[in-house]
């Protein structure tokens, strides 16, 4: 959130993805006072982290189930929420590009369940003055979850549901908003060594994340007796919270999480890899990152470095001490 300040008092303004009328995805940028819905040096503003985000209370069968964000911005005096979002800190190079060149370099992200809960409650969320017309697009609904836990049972759904899905998404390419917030800090290769060039911002709208899952899912042929993949899963997922949404008014997240797994239960959704990313990606600021490592001074501000306690991994303290195998 500081990155995104300082950048703008530099006169640089993030990445910004979304969706096109045409269901492509399209780069654009976006200032912090739109990106925040505020002025975010503003007295009043006020920053708060992995919070219940207030505007989905509405949405969610479990009012203390309330889909938590990982930084929420609102007014300090009044309450009023302006802003929510998700934040994926990513590292450039990953393992699946690092012996690329750079305009190739991507990143893993990383999707968990929470991310797939909040992205059903943003897409809610477009409808809260007009349920009726979210309905239409589910029709009279696809029954309850446990009628879809086996993957025979779900496959032979899965073409609606894709279909559902994007007809709902082209439908609001003109509401969409920012909801994930994706800085990259660029390394030299896999070392440990922050580049010069090494920070930006990218920021996905609800709908341009769609893309980091619904293309690989629908790229995978289904049948009756295929698995289910990860980002299939994630889909019909996201399917039926909006269906439970559209028919109920509300979403029984645990219901769904619990019921439609597909395999072993855990909550990551899926995962991408940055030959992924990098194609949906690709642009000067993934490859050469507007601010140097000489700046993080000028975002981390009063010895707030002192604060930082990274976590301690064997693999990377054995990486760091190669004079352990002389």
């Amino acid at each position: 959130m500081a990155l995104a300040m300082y950048m703008d008092t530099q006169g640089m303004k993030p990445r910004y993805l979304k969706l096109g009328a045409d269901g492509q995805l399209k780069k654009d940028y976006i200032g912090a006072a739109e990106l925040f819905g505020c002025n975010p040096l503003d007295d009043d503003t006020k920053y708060v982290f992995e919070a219940p985000f207030k505007p989905f209370l509405p949405y969610c069968f479990d009012e203390t189930k309330v889909p938590k964000v990982d930084a929420m911005v609102e007014s300090n005096s009044t309450g009023q929420v302006y802003s929510g979002f998700e934040i994926k800190l990513t590292a450039i190079p990953d393992e699946s590009t690092y012996k690329l060149t750079d305009n190739e370099y991507g990143s893993e992200l990383v999707i968990r369940f929470p991310s797939i809960t909040y992205l059903a409650c943003s897409i809610a969320h477009l409808y809260k003055d007009d349920h009726k017309a979210l309905k239409m697009f589910f029709g009279k609904g696809f029954g309850n979850v446990s009628s879809y836990v086996e993957a025979a049972q779900v496959n032979t759904v899965l073409p609606q549901i894709y279909k559902i899905l994007n007809d709902l998404i082209k439908a609001n390419t003109n509401r969409q908003k920012p909801a994930l917030i994706q800085p990259i800090w660029k390394t030299e290769g896999k070392k440990a060594v922050l580049h010069q060039n090494c920070l930006d911002i990218f920021v996905w709208s609800e709908l341009a994340f769609t893309k980091l899952f619904l293309k690989e899912a629908i790229d995978t042929v289904a049948n009756s007796t295929r698995d289910i993949t990860r980002p299939q899963r994630a889909v019909i997922q996201l399917f039926f919270m909006l269906n439970d949404y559209a028919i109920r008014g509300r979403i029984d997240f645990a219901d769904i999480q619990n019921k439609l797994t597909y395999g072993p239960k855990n909550d990551k959704a899926f995962s991408v890899n940055g030959r992924i990313t990098n194609a949906l990606m690709s642009c000067d600021e993934l490859t050469k990152p507007r601010i140097t490592k000489d700046q993080i001074k000028n975002i981390i501000l009063g010895g707030g470095e002192k604060f930082l306690s990274p976590e301690r991994r064997f693999d990377a303290t054995v990486a760091a001490t190669p004079e352990l195998f002389e």
